[in-house]
Formats: C-alpha cells, structure tokens, sequence
C-alpha cells in the first residue's frame, strides 16, 4: 500500500456548476458549486475510492497521462488531486460499527439499572479478552 495516490481529475464546467471526475475511477465523480469546493469533495472521493479498493486487496489503477486524456469542451480542465493515506485508514480502523448482541434479560435490566454503558462494556471485555493494550 502506497502512503499517497496522486491522479487527475477532470473539471468540466456546466451551466450551473462545475462536475469533476477521475478518468481512471469509472463513475467516480461529484459536482460543486466552485473549483474549491469541487476539490474538496473530489479528494474524500478518491480517498474513500483506494481505501476501497484496498480493503479489497485490489490493485489502484495507474493513473492516466494527461495528454491520453480526451476532453469533451475547450473550457475543461485536468488537475491533478492527491490523497495521503495514513489519516484515512486511521480512521477507518477506529470507525465505530454496529454489532447486534444477545443476553439474558436481567443482565440487561442489571447493566441499565447501573447506568453502564453497553457500548463500552463490550469494547473494554473484548479488549481484555484478546489480550490487547487499551486503545482509543
């Protein structure tokens, strides 16, 4: 896994707002009302994009050239987005997932009556249980 991913995205201006897309990510596109915005929410998408495919244990495409690259209107535009990675699968790793668990009544009825946190309960048992150092 590489710690950045570097691609280009292509600008295209409509009527009423900007539409970006990677070339290389069929589908990958998103549209702002400005280049800063449309920037902003193309970077979160080729992040989430190669953190998918890595948890995928697919290969990231090679990014294209630019001078490959067909642009539809005179007006469109390539620039090149980067992305660094250690961050995102940061905190992919600690995103809280729902995990449905089954016990009897009265532990349930217990644990409520003292005010425990289930949620807590169950990371800090599963913790203990697997032998590993606290983590936040």
């Amino acid at each position: 896994m590489k710690t950045h991913y570097v691609f280009p995205l292509v600008v295209e201006k409509t009527e009423t707002n900007l539409s970006l897309y990677f070339p290389d990510f069929p589908g990958a596109a998103v549209t702002a009302p400005n280049l800063m915005q449309g920037l902003i929410r193309a970077k979160e998408l080729l992040a989430v994009r190669a953190l998918e495919l890595e948890e995928q244990g697919a290969e990231l495409p090679e990014p294209s050239e630019p001078e490959l690259i067909e642009l539809e209107d005179a007006s469109d535009r390539i620039v090149f987005v980067e992305v660094f990675m250690p961050p995102v699968r940061d905190e992919a790793a600690h995103k809280a997932v729902t995990k449905n668990c089954t016990l009897p009544k009265w532990l349930r009825d217990a644990g409520e009556e003292a005010g425990l946190n289930f949620s807590h309960v169950l990371q800090s048992g599963l913790k203990e249980a697997l032998g590993l150092q606290k983590r936040t």
